[in-house]
């Protein structure tokens, strides 16, 4: 056997030991099981194989993301290896290829990945769109400020709807949010060893919650997300109260809470990095959906892709919009609008995602616009992209 194919179950075991030798760590006959039942439950699994061995391999993980107030499927890639012998022989580049078709078939019209190397995987027409935001602080970096109301320890037990209320409440604002199922909030997102704080207002309603791991004299605040300021005074005063117990904490916060302001002292280090990519795999199934998109009054805009690896998405599509909603969606030859743009899937993903600012990729040549600036401006207005999840 040559060429790719769906792994099937009874190999699973050369799937992670693949996984192991490219990422170098070793799990237990227990972890074994585990991850062979998530597999078979979660993962379509794509190998390239050379005399039925199996060279290559890609996990493509169905899931839903949160974009604005919709949810969207969406594929995401994860656990791209090669052992050593087979790379360089374009196995990888067959694999993407070969998945980004199948997601076009199952209705997938956005993907995205955590990358080894950002270069790489834009060559594929995945683009830039996450970037991870930790603080390094002491605990006597904060203020002594108290919430109105207390907070309570938790378990994932007796308090995952609380904590998914408050996360989906919290997730509007922002577009690329992983809509979460409870298998993963209890095997992706909770650790056993993690603590869970839900802070409760004066009327005893949930407003935030952290989830946070304690070592070696270090906090680590996975994540926290609060509905009010109330709720993240009340949050960071329980971090406060480790001042005799820990010397730093790390906290990985959203794009739309940069709470340094509030600290006592907001002079802490501060780390951007980045971290998810997102393709845009069918144009014409996703912009049907997109929300983003700001004129009661109807308009109609032209844009005009470049995209190679998916000729699907290639070529001037004229997009009706009214009500702030799309209406209608068609490939053209010609047109007589005079609202343009003109650009490849990766520019066009960095626009739609609001990774950057229409402004900056005219500046820097990613992105030719016809008409009046002002109106596209006005057009696309998309939320922040965030993510807290790992894949």
């Amino acid at each position: 056997m040559n060429g790719i194919n769906k792994v099937n179950k009874n190999e699973y075991e050369k799937v992670i030991e693949l996984s192991e030798y490219a990422f170098q760590y070793t799990v237990t006959p227990e972890q074994i099981r585990k991850r062979c039942k998530e597999m078979e439950e979660s993962h379509i699994i794509y190998g390239s194989y050379v005399n039925g061995e199996l060279a290559a391999k890609l996990h493509l993980l169905p899931m839903t993301l949160g974009l604005g107030g919709i949810k969207m499927p969406f594929g995401g890639i994860a656990g791209v290896s090669t052992w050593p012998e087979y790379r360089r022989k374009g196995h990888v580049a067959n694999l993407m290829n070969h998945t980004l078709y199948e997601m076009k078939i199952q209705g997938l019209s956005i993907s995205m990945l955590h990358p080894f190397s950002i270069d790489f995987y834009r060559r594929f027409g995945w683009e830039l769109t996450h970037y991870n935001y930790h603080y390094t602080f002491s605990p006597s970096d904060l203020k002594n400020t108290k919430g109105k109301g207390y907070s309570k320890r938790g378990t994932k037990d007796t308090d995952l709807p609380l904590l998914k209320s408050i996360y989906h409440k919290n997730s509007s604002q922002y577009n690329l949010f992983l809509d979460r199922e409870d298998w993963w909030w209890l095997n992706k997102v909770i650790a056993d060893e993690d603590s869970i704080v839900i802070y409760y207002d004066e009327n005893g309603d949930a407003q935030g919650y952290l989830i946070a791991s304690l070592s070696e004299s270090r906090l680590t605040v996975k994540e926290i997300i609060f509905l009010t300021g109330d709720a993240c005074y009340g949050l960071l005063e329980w971090l406060k109260n480790h001042d005799s117990m820990i010397k730093e904490i790390e906290m990985k916060i959203l794009p739309n809470d940069q709470l340094s302001f509030y600290f006592h002292n907001p002079r802490i280090n501060i780390k951007k990095s980045a971290y998810f990519m997102t393709r845009i795999v069918d144009f014409s199934t996703f912009i049907r959906k997109y929300p983003f998109f700001n004129s009661e009054d109807p308009i109609s805009i032209v844009m005009e892709i470049k995209d190679e690896l998916a000729p699907w998405n290639e070529g001037m599509w004229e997009i009706e919009i009214s009500n702030n909603k799309v209406t209608e969606v068609n490939r053209v030859s010609s047109t007589n609008s005079q609202l343009k743009i003109t650009t490849d899937i990766l520019s066009l993903s960095a626009l739609l995602f609001n990774s950057e600012p229409i402004e900056h990729l005219i500046k820097f040549n990613k992105l030719k616009v016809e008409g009046d600036f002002i109106v596209w401006e006005n057009l696309i207005m998309p939320n922040k992209p965030a993510l807290l999840d790992f894949f």
